[in-house]
């Protein structure tokens, strides 16, 4: 992909790495760009009203990183990481096996707190110190594209199970979907750079969110960076697998996925190693998985939900059902 940047050969390497927008899962039906936009018209019902308030983020990346160190060292116990101010980075954290960097410029809310915690520290740095710490396979603690998808997928997963995301972010999140798409369909930057701030983003966020599309791609348009299209998939992978892994009683399945930088397939294809011992369990383990009784309910309620048509009812259908019950 290096060799190849700015030239449609860096699209191909990557769309080969991770993944087109307009995909169709495996094993379902749908694909990505038509995952976003459903998820769209589903929060396009709940921001309507005017009850949902605006994130303002006023903590600076001084007061942010002081406060997520603490939290990191009340939860990483037996290891040590280290939360550092970087002034290069476009996204506002990136997590290391040893050290998670900030990006300086960025103001941050106590809603990026619970999300940065849960996604940065407790899925990407807890699965990179457990690949450390396998006596015998030191590996899993790299992370490479073929674990992407399915750490990405982890992590947003653990902050909707904790309720760490708010609406704005789980809608960023569809709308780079969106925007990739555009892109790969020939938007230059500009033209994407106006697609986020359409969707309410101010002009430094919207243009950090571009250019996460176009590194090492053409800002003419129609050469761009594809791994924003892995979270929406690596969440429902996660979704479904976690599903399964309840139903037919292997909970084990879903503590694997925290044994380091593995994918899902990885945490089934690897059991008879963990059974005979060669690999450890993980060592860090987010409490929302530890507890399979609980999450199960989540699951089984998130399922049920996504059947539930919003737009087809109101406010006043409960004020008429019960003035119907009443007559009755």
């Amino acid at each position: 992909m290096l060799m190849a940047a700015g030239t449609p050969a860096f699209t191909e390497h990557s769309v080969n790495l991770y993944g087109r927008p307009d995909d169709v899962y495996r094993t379902q039906s749908f694909t990505g760009v038509e995952a976003a936009a459903f998820l769209l018209e589903k929060s396009d019902h709940l921001i309507q009203g005017n009850y949902i308030a605006p994130t303002r983020p006023e903590m600076t990346a001084g007061e942010f990183a002081a406060r997520l160190q603490q939290a990191i060292d009340a939860y990483f116990v037996d290891d040590k990481v280290e939360v550092r101010i970087d002034d290069a980075l476009s996204a506002k954290a990136i997590a290391g096996t040893s050290r998670i960097r900030i990006r300086a410029s960025a103001l941050f809310s106590d809603l990026d707190f619970d999300q940065l915690f849960q996604h940065e520290a407790l899925i990407h740095t807890a699965t990179a110190i457990n690949g450390r710490r396998q006596t015998n396979l030191k590996s899993m603690a790299l992370g490479a594209p073929r674990t992407t998808r399915t750490q990405e997928g982890i992590a947003v997963f653990a902050e909707l199970v904790t309720r760490s995301i708010d609406i704005s972010r789980l809608r960023r999140l569809a709308v780079r979907i969106q925007a990739l798409k555009h892109a790969l369909d020939g938007a230059d930057f500009i033209e994407v750079f106006k697609t986020f701030l359409e969707t309410g983003q101010d002009e430094r966020e919207a243009y950090k969110s571009a250019q996460r599309i176009f590194r090492g791609g053409d800002v003419r348009g129609g050469v761009a960076f594809t791994k924003d299209s892995a979270y929406l998939k690596g969440l429902m992978e996660t979704h479904v697998l976690m599903n399964l892994a309840i139903r037919d009683n292997r909970p084990q399945v879903i503590e694997r996925l925290f044994a380091g930088r593995l994918t899902h397939s990885d945490s089934v294809t690897l059991g008879p190693y963990f059974e005979t011992g060669f690999l450890s369990r993980p060592h860090y383990v987010p409490p929302w998985a530890e507890d399979t009784r609980r999450l199960a309910a989540s699951l089984a309620y998130s399922s049920f939900m996504m059947k539930v048509d919003l737009g087809a009812v109101s406010l006043e259908h409960f004020v008429a059902a019960a003035e119907r019950a009443d007559e009755a």
